[in-house]
């Protein structure tokens, strides 16, 4: 799809109004997590979501550190300056923009990269805009996990490439040694071995022995979430 349709496709997603869901919320809350642990490290480290949409995550944000977005949509970048003032927006490109180099301390993508056709590309960008030893946040779609659900991917936006545990390690290892993996969100796909690890008993079986959370911490460190999840910092 040509630039300016995806801009269109966007242009028109943003102009409406939409609450977040439980499973926005819950990747937004682990987000969270991994940004105090850069905190501890890093006082205000200044930071930049790639693809912030509205800015209403990234604003958040700024309440505790000096923060940017960027975004495709010139609608949801018009909308973000208006309702987040004190929030710095660029328009754009991110494969195109001109990024000062080595210049930010932390970079988040939130579901982005699946939408992003050269995704090597995409984290050569994160990378080249961090300082030396900048972190990365990132969250994406799990492939192994949606290639085991009815319907597949849900999401239908003009790109889809999510991937598999194994590829996104291997992209991000290229420019970033990764600090915490973790995949969240269980309970989702009922095909082929998923059945079986997703089957209602099972669950049940795990809850009434009190080891829900263990349960949880294996298939989190093994893919299984619905939705990956990863610390970074830049090699």
């Amino acid at each position: 799809m040509e630039l300016k349709d995806q801009i269109k496709f966007y242009d028109e997603r943003w102009a409406k109004k939409s609450f977040l869901n439980s499973l926005k919320l819950r990747r937004a809350t682990k987000i969270l997590e991994y940004f105090t642990i850069v905190k501890r490290k890093l006082k205000l480290p200044l930071t930049i979501d790639l693809g912030c949409g509205d800015g209403r995550f990234i604003s958040f944000l700024g309440e505790f550190t000096p923060a940017e977005g960027i975004e495709l949509s010139e609608e949801a970048v018009r909308a973000a300056k208006e309702k987040y003032p004190n929030t710095v927006f660029h328009q754009g490109n991110v494969l195109e923009f001109p990024f000062k180099k080595e210049h930010y301390d932390l970079v988040v993508s939130q579901e982005v990269i699946e939408h992003i056709e050269d995704q090597a590309r995409y984290l050569e960008v994160a990378a080249a805009i961090l300082k030396k030893g900048g972190y990365l946040i990132l969250t994406t779609p799990n492939k192994k996990v949606f290639d085991h659900m009815e319907g597949g991917n849900w999401s239908r936006q003009p790109i889809e490439k999510v991937v598999s545990p194994a590829d996104l390690k291997k992209l991000v290892t290229a420019q970033f040694d990764i600090i915490t993996y973790e995949s969240i969100i269980f309970n989702f796909g009922n095909l082929g071995y998923f059945k079986w690890v997703n089957h209602r008993l099972f669950i049940g079986g795990f809850k009434k022995l009190g080891l829900e959370k263990l349960r949880n911490g294996i298939l989190s460190k093994l893919g299984f979430g619905l939705h990956q999840c990863l610390l970074a910092q830049k090699k």
